[in-house]
């Protein structure tokens, strides 16, 4: 991918990430209207998600987005400046996704302690490490692809599910703007990296023909 595609995947991920923490759902108390981050805190807290199948289902769902995200902005590095950026805002975001310090010493059994440890410690690694070496630059938009329709999809599933556990408490509420900006980005983001995968195949193909060309003239 060229560094101008890159950059403008750079700003489609950042849109990704502004619409994550606007609210998702939004109540007639301004204060209890939660973004994505709160809203997967919140069905933590569901008495019936520990004992979901899976366990903790709704709040993986919404968390993993972060880690889509985290990993998608690696995907794209190219330049050193781009490393060095991407390096920072990955760690940010594992960083973010930590659980409480209770988790290393008493809460080590807990079950959503567990999981955002997982989900930090897969975007850190998984993050940092396509930064430091990007797949090659056919296999970085495909696995870009496959990884934000994930996103989308999980995006999708996690606040649905979320919608049903607000129904069951009987708590008043509507969809904020937040979702639909994280789908919006995720949407352009998806179209460029398929573009770019297009542009990529078409190619190497023409360089294909060019050289079969060039030996059946020999």
């Amino acid at each position: 991918m060229s560094i101008k595609f890159a950059n403008f995947t750079y700003f489609l991920l950042f849109i990704a990430l502004c619409g994550y923490v606007l609210p998702w759902i939004i109540t007639p108390t301004a204060p209890l209207s939660l973004n994505a981050y709160d809203l997967a805190e919140w069905t933590s807290l569901h008495p019936s998600q520990p004992t979901a199948s899976p366990p903790m289902i709704v709040p993986l769902l919404l968390r993993l987005q972060l880690v889509i995200i985290g990993i998608s902005i690696a995907l794209q590095t190219r330049s050193t400046m781009q490393r060095l950026i991407g390096l920072v805002i990955i760690t940010l975001l594992a960083l973010a996704q930590l659980p409480p310090l209770e988790f290393l010493t008493i809460e080590r059994d807990n079950i959503n302690y567990q999981q955002q440890f997982v989900l930090a410690t897969t975007t850190l690694l998984v993050g940092g490490g396509f930064t430091i070496k990007t797949p090659k630059t056919y296999f970085a938009p495909i696995i870009s692809v496959i990884l934000i329709g994930i996103g989308m999809y999980t995006s999708m599933m996690g606040l649905a599910q979320a919608q049903e556990l607000y129904t069951m408490s009987l708590q008043e509420f509507g969809r904020g703007n937040g979702f639909t900006i994280t789908l919006l980005a995720y949407s352009g983001t998806l179209l460029l990296n398929l573009k770019q995968l297009e542009i990529i195949t078409w190619s190497i193909l023409l360089n294909s023909q060019a050289i079969q060309t060039k030996q059946g003239s020999i």
